[in-house]
């Protein structure tokens, strides 16, 4: 009666290790199949505004074309298809941006409906995640902010991060006299 129950025990144990096995076999295939991309997984077009004419003069302000960055990266600006938006392509990634003129005379480029922001001083662009906080790329140089940096230096002023002491140092001899 025992060695009955154990042979059924075994039996049984044998029949859904295989069915065990065959549902693993068919799970492991399902899995190794690409998923279908539905369109209605993809994200919607994006629908930009109308620029108005504060927006107009804020692209055209814009440099366009490449900038050489920090760690020899290099940064694109190119005109949008849509008139007062522009495009920055970075790492293999394009975002539609919208310029606007700021107080301190920056440039801002803003993302739309994203969070990168690009940020054009005449020495120098950065371009920042404003979610994370942080500068994506830094040092970024268009030929015409090179024209500048070059034009404040033969004028003997400080390049950006410069602290010029030449003055103060002739200043203070003087005065010992």
């Amino acid at each position: 009666m025992k060695a009955l129950r154990s042979m059924a025990l075994i039996g049984a144990s044998l029949a859904l290790s295989s069915a065990f096995a065959a549902q693993e076999k068919a799970s492991t295939k399902t899995t190794k199949k690409p998923a279908a991309v539905s369109k209605a997984s993809l994200p919607p077009p994006l629908t930009l505004a109308m620029a108005d004419p504060e927006q107009l003069l804020a692209a055209s302000l814009a440099f366009v074309g490449n900038y050489d960055c920090e760690f020899k990266q290099v940064l694109v600006v190119a005109k949008s298809q849509v008139e007062g938006y522009v495009d920055v392509l970075f790492n293999k990634m394009s975002y539609t941006m919208k310029p606007v003129r700021s107080a301190t005379g920056a440039l801002r480029l803003e993302q739309v409906g994203g969070p990168m922001l690009m940020v054009q001083i005449p020495a120098k662009s950065m371009l920042m995640d404003s979610d994370k906080g942080k500068r994506v790329v830094d040092a970024c140089i268009h030929a015409e902010q090179a024209k500048e940096v070059t034009t404040e230096n033969s004028l003997d002023m400080n390049l950006p991060g410069q602290v010029n002491t030449a003055a103060t140092t002739a200043a203070a001899a003087t005065a010992k006299r």
